[in-house]
């Protein structure tokens, strides 16, 4: 946890003092202050107030516009700035839980159209298209979600299906499973932020003394979340946050190290029997698979030994513990390895 601290610390401290901040607000009433935050002195940090907005989602574009969501079944659309007012600019066509903004698009995520997924908004008109069902088979709701113009992939955190922190691939869909969920009463996160390949998550409850928390994205999978000061220590309430980030900033300075296990495929998938997966790690060590269903049921467990550095192949029979065949369905191989972990998804068909 030490180590988590002073490497955050030592990123922020690159940061300018007050071109990129933090946004949150609150979907709740009555109606509270927007706040925001450059992070100075992290972990104990210092909020500004800024404009009165219900706000259920929230995302920056690069030159630092915001843009606002709230309407748990009529969602409204506001653009802003720090220093407000914000203005409606459009009613978008579904529900609208979380906004994120990056390829110059902004996405959101629905939690009551069908399907549930992330969406792709047209600001002018609110019209909404699916770009990828996150919730059949899994059971995911991502009411945190935005993007990381670092590794160009969204970022989501769900309390449904297998919770935690995920990578979603825009363009394939593949969704990989970061980190566990925040140490909070009922692991309850439905705001969350990107900014310098930090993951920024706002519990829902602060008035039951929880922080905010971050997770440095260098860690790889596996890592550990740090909470920071809660601006909203007497709400209990959810709400929606996003990074402003500088505007003459380069974007993808930063680059992720090696990670020190990576799930690199899965052969064939979907699969109607065995399926191989294909996996490095940085230094040898002991290996160990396990399959979960998309409740997040153990299925079966393999406990390989040591391997190796380098590139292995495993391989799942697509059976449970009882030797049966496992039924159709979505399942999660997830690889314990050297303290981390990865996840891919499997689709068994019969």
């Amino acid at each position: 946890m030490r180590y988590c601290i002073v490497a955050l610390l030592c990123l922020l401290a690159l940061l300018p003092a007050h071109a990129q901040r933090l946004f949150v607000g609150l979907e709740t009433t009555p109606i509270q202050w927007t706040k925001s935050s450059d992070l100075s002195g992290f972990p104990n940090v210092a909020w500004s107030n800024h404009f009165f907005l219900d706000v259920s989602g929230a995302a920056a574009t690069p030159d630092g516009r915001l843009y606002l969501c709230n309407g748990a079944f009529t969602t409204r659309l506001y653009q802003s700035t720090l220093t407000g007012p914000p203005q409606q600019v459009s009613t978008i066509s579904v529900d609208i839980h979380a906004l994120a903004y990056g390829r110059n698009t902004l996405w959101g995520f629905s939690n009551f159209a069908e399907p549930k997924g992330i969406y792709a908004i047209d600001p002018a008109t609110g019209a909404a298209t699916l770009v990828l069902d996150v919730y059949t088979g899994t059971g995911f709701r991502f009411f945190g979600l935005d993007y990381n113009p670092v590794d160009d992939k969204l970022y989501g955190y769900t309390e449904y299906g297998v919770s935690g922190l995920y990578r979603v691939d825009i363009d394939t869909g593949e969704m990989t499973f970061i980190a566990s969920p925040i140490p909070a009463a009922n692991s309850q996160g439905r705001a969350l932020a990107v900014g310098n390949n930090t993951v920024y998550v706002a519990a829902t409850r602060g008035d039951e003394n929880i922080p905010l928390f971050a997770y440095d994205l260098s860690q790889g999978t596996g890592g550990q979340w740090v909470g920071f000061t809660q601006p909203y220590p007497t709400q209990h309430a959810t709400g929606g946050a996003t990074w402003i980030p500088d505007p003459t900033a380069a974007v993808g300075e930063l680059t992720l190290p090696e990670p020190r296990l990576r799930l690199e495929g899965v052969w064939p998938n979907p699969a109607s029997g065995p399926a191989e997966l294909l996996f490095h790690q940085a230094e040898a060590g002991p290996v160990r698979l396990e399959i979960l269903d998309a409740t997040g049921r153990l299925v079966t467990a393999l406990a390989v030994g040591d391997q190796g550095a380098g590139q292995h192949v495993l391989c799942w029979d697509g059976r449970d513990r009882s030797g049966a065949r496992a039924p159709a369905g979505t399942y999660f191989a997830r690889l314990s390895a050297g303290g981390a972990e990865a996840t891919r998804t499997i689709l068994i068909v019969r």
